[in-house]
């Protein structure tokens, strides 16, 4: 009977030992899995792209835009407001697959302001969904170039050069074909990404017409007409999530880059704060200076907007770039970049 007793007065001893542990592990693991499995309140990123250009600067900064929103969890899909005609053929390439890059780890919804042409509607081609305004004015899938003369001229007796291209890379018919296979490749990547949505043939897609918005979702050159209000909606939609919270990646991305730089420079003693005012205040009051109630004079916000400006010139192309009026030291000839765009131009004159 004794024994009896004791056993199960160490069973009860134990059950209180036991019980204040389990309870304790199940907290810990309720945290843990609260933090891992609930990181935060949701978020959309949102990124502004007022008419742009598409050149090498503009790519490389619209490209840490893109590479921002990838690479931040808090951050579950993604808005895109964008107007541009194009721009340059590789920068527009570039964009495109950015674009979709950042597609295949979240939604990314993109809307057509204004004009989205050539490179531009190349780059919306890497997006998950896309909207346009009714007006909007959306296509001229092609390419712009400028091809040798007929007849070359006779170039200086002074002038050695091997093979009957070296200066012009091409004839004239060779850099016909060449623009052909861009052309091409152009149209391929629009029948491949709007693939089944598309009502409108490869022929009639590459004569490079522009379509007004509501014409564009009739043929299936966007996904629908929208606003941003509904690209937000749509992106919410496609990444599962509520109750979000909007971010300014064009402001966050700049921030963290001014960040890293101030790190970069801390250990040499410098700081971009000691002679150009706090970037981090001088981005803050670029939001500011868009209410035209806060009161602060255009003197103001002019110069601090241009020192905002030489930081930006410093972050983003630093001592990069060649002057193509001087490009080598007593070298003759001048330098030029081959002149191939995907761009929309206009009307003629």
């Amino acid at each position: 009977m004794m024994g009896i007793v004791s056993k199960l007065g160490r069973f009860v001893a134990s059950w209180y030992l036991i019980v204040p542990l389990l309870v304790s592990l199940g907290v810990v693991v309720g945290v843990v899995v609260f933090f891992y499995a609930f990181p935060g309140k949701p978020s959309i990123g949102v990124i502004n792209i007022p008419f742009t250009v598409i050149n090498d600067r503009s790519a490389f900064i619209i490209g840490e835009y893109l590479s921002y929103a990838r690479e931040d969890d808090s951050i579950n899909a993604v808005v895109i407001n964008l107007s541009s005609p194009g721009g340059g053929a590789a920068a527009s390439e570039l964009l495109y697959m950015r674009t979709r890059r950042l597609r295949d780890e979240k939604p990314v919804v993109l809307v057509m302001n204004g004009l989205v042409a050539s490179g531009g509607y190349m780059m919306a081609m890497g997006s998950t969904y896309s909207y346009s305004l009714p007006s909007s004015l959306v296509g001229n899938v092609g390419v712009v170039s400028f091809a040798p003369p007929l007849i070359p001229s006779v170039p200086d007796e002074s002038l050695v050069f091997t093979g009957p291209y070296k200066l012009s890379g091409a004839s004239r018919r060779d850099w016909m074909d060449t623009m052909d296979q861009l052309k091409r490749s152009f149209a391929q990547i629009v029948v491949s990404e709007r693939s089944d949505r598309l009502r409108i043939s490869e022929a009639e897609l590459t004569q490079g017409r522009i379509y007004s918005g509501s014409e564009a979702a009739r043929l299936g050159l966007v996904d629908a007409v929208g606003s941003d209000a509904d690209a937000i909606e749509k992106a919410a939609e496609l990444a599962g999530i509520s109750n979000y919270s909007l971010v300014d990646v064009n402001f966050a991305a700049q921030r963290a880059l001014i960040e890293r730089l101030n790190q970069t420079l801390a250990p040499l003693g410098g700081d971009l704060s000691s002679s150009l005012g706090s970037p981090i205040d001088l981005l803050s009051a670029q939001q500011d200076f868009r209410n035209p109630n806060l009161g602060q004079s255009a003197t103001d916000s002019d110069a601090a907007l241009s020192r905002l400006e030489a930081i930006r010139g410093l972050i983003f192309t630093g001592p990069l770039g060649g002057n193509e009026t001087e490009p080598l030291p007593d070298f003759p000839l001048e330098i030029r970049q081959p002149n191939v765009y995907y761009v929309y131009v206009g009307h003629d004159p």
